[in-house]
């Protein structure tokens, strides 16, 4: 239990008064704060309002539209959603879908390769620095030792034994105890916007492969899609820079 001397103390101090105490450690460990919550709060809202949509209704908007044969307005609902992966990966089927079945499913493989490492761009740096503050937190541990023991053994000139010994001890646990807050609120972001991506991947996998049994079972009916429009409402400049890294690949 904290005696009256350290309440009195760390009032007067208060909290930027003990961050200072933490000396440089706690500065590495402030920026790393900060760029980890950059990375956070842009990734969230880009998993919210940018790539962000009801997958199922996206996908059965669409489907709705093939039933009634009317595919222009199919390719409408996923042009006016160009933003989201999901729809340009159905997007890129539907210009494919007069095809061979083949055709159309590299061409939806062809965006959701493009896509997918932008649903997941960043987020690595999250957990890389959780576990460099945690790092930190114990270089700033060793080094708060390190400089007590100095003043235990007296190799400290201008400051009393008890100075420098608590000066190192708290050096010791505010670095320790910084460097745990900033790593655990990381580690718990990385998590749930990993699983967040990973939901977005699933649905691109999941309904591309809707999209290809369905028409797939047009084609076994005889109910041959044909899109006059095929090359001028194909490819925004995303796609058409996704089919070209395909083809180098399967020319190389």
């Amino acid at each position: 239990m904290d005696s009256p001397t350290q309440v009195l103390e760390f009032a007067e101090i208060g909290l930027i008064g003990f961050f200072l105490k933490g000396g440089v450690f706690m500065w590495i460990l402030l920026g790393i704060s900060v760029a980890a919550m950059i990375i956070a709060l842009e990734r969230y809202f880009s998993f919210r309002l940018r790539f962000g949509i009801d997958g199922r209704r996206l996908f059965n908007d669409v489907k709705k539209y093939i039933t009634a044969k009317d595919w222009r307005r199919a390719q409408e609902i996923c042009r006016q959603n160009s933003s989201v992966p999901l729809a340009q990966v159905l997007g890129a089927g539907l210009a494919h879908a007069d095809q061979s079945i083949e055709e159309m499913e590299t061409a939806m493989e062809s965006q959701t390769l493009y896509y997918v490492p932008k649903l997941s761009e960043r987020l690595n740096y999250l957990s890389t620095f959780a576990n460099v503050a945690t790092l930190v937190g114990l270089l700033g541990t060793i080094s708060g030792l390190i400089h007590a023991f100095s003043a235990v053994g007296g190799e400290l000139i201008g400051i009393t034994k008890e100075e420098a010994l608590a000066s190192g001890i708290g050096i010791a646990m505010y670095t320790t105890a910084f460097g745990l807050i900033v790593a655990i609120p990381t580690l718990l972001a990385h998590m749930y916007l990993s699983n967040r991506a990973n939901q977005l991947i699933d649905d691109i996998d999941h309904y591309a492969t809707s999209l290809k049994q369905l028409i797939q079972r047009l084609k076994s009916r005889g109910e041959v899609p044909l899109l006059d429009t095929v090359e001028s409402n194909l490819k925004s400049s995303p796609e058409k820079k996704a089919l070209a890294q395909t083809e180098a690949l399967k020319t190389s």
